[in-house]
């Protein structure tokens, strides 16, 4: 691994701040994650670049090395940034990057590399549990970036100004109460849910009630979709025992519910990223990607039941396509 110019903003962090947890709040990340990427850092480097104590971190001699240097070059680099921005037309080299994002792994996650890809960059993310509507402010420059999370097989027509990308493909999970009969089971057929009550997001764009009428349809039986429920209410209607839902593979894991993969994969999201063709930002295009398939791969931890779904179907790279299964 190359040093780059993001381990250089994390090294001046933890120097300016004088502690991992001060550090960690003001570049936006939990303390666990910070003190990861320290360690891998110091590891590249070949030692320690600060000594924890009980008040914070202090650099060794290594670590005012790399800490001078940083210092000297970060400014140099930011003004490179600025320049590179004014040209491609954002205003003063500043740079307002607005972020459109469907919930999922990306969402979130995807922040903090924003702020490593442009210095100084104010990140402006706005949650959008509407696909179209997504779509639809990228396409009209309303929107810098947008996350997408869709199923397969979305009857959608593509926009000819934007450009996206997949990041992911992933097989939905079915998502039942922890005290469920068929929790007991490390994976289930669709058909063997003919008889449940089910409780769906509203499709939003997603395509998920036509996929999932099909793939009921094509399992034998027509689903008994009884509630729609945003995350928090389905949660609650599957905890309590009165619906069993879907979710996304990298769903957190949530006491009272045991995520499932169905067999065969009948039902697919993808998750991608979406800019305008005549953007700034399409020049970052690879690096964006780059950054959005890390954070989905750190998401995948989220759901145990995934990382053995993955062992067993083989992992392809954050990239991930599903693979046939019989």
């Amino acid at each position: 691994m190359d040093l780059e110019v993001r381990h250089l903003r994390v090294i001046r962090a933890v120097a300016d701040a004088g502690s991992l947890t001060r550090a960690a709040a003001a570049l936006g990340l939990s303390q666990p994650s910070l003190t990861a990427q320290v360690q891998r850092i110091e590891r590249m480097l070949g030692g320690p670049l600060f000594v924890r104590h009980r008040t914070g971190a202090s650099p060794t001699a290594l670590g005012e090395l790399v800490v001078a240097k940083a210092r000297e070059l970060l400014p140099q680099l930011d003004s490179v940034q600025r320049e590179v921005l004014s040209h491609l037309g954002f205003s003063d080299g500043r740079l307002a990057l607005r972020y459109a994002a469907n919930p999922g792994p990306l969402m979130v996650r995807l922040l903090e590399p924003l702020r490593a890809l442009f210095p100084g960059a104010e990140a402006k993310l706005r949650t959008e549990a509407d696909v179209a509507t997504a779509l639809d402010l990228v396409a009209a420059r309303q929107q810098d970036l947008g996350a997408l999370v869709e199923y397969e097989g979305n009857p959608r027509a593509p926009r000819r100004e934007v450009e996206q990308h997949a990041v992911a493909v992933e097989p939905a999970f079915v998502l039942l109460p922890e005290d469920h009969p068929m929790a007991r089971r490390t994976a289930l057929r669709l058909h063997e849910l003919a008889d449940e009550v089910w409780v769906l997001p509203p499709s939003q764009g997603s395509g998920l009630h036509d996929v999932f009428t099909a793939a009921c349809t094509d399992a034998g039986f027509t689903a008994v979709v009884q509630h729609e429920a945003e995350a928090a209410g389905a949660r609650e209607l599957i905890v309590a025992g009165a619906a069993i839902g879907l979710g996304q593979a990298t769903f957190r894991s949530t006491p009272g519910i045991a995520p499932r993969p169905l067999r065969s994969t009948p039902l697919r999201l993808r998750h991608s990223l979406v800019w305008h063709r005549e953007s700034a930002l399409a020049a970052y295009g690879p690096a964006l990607l780059e950054h959005a398939e890390r954070a989905y791969a750190e998401a995948i931890g989220n759901n145990p039941q995934y990382e053995a779904w993955l062992t067993d179907h083989g992992r392809q790279g954050p990239r991930h396509r599903v693979p046939a299964e019989h």
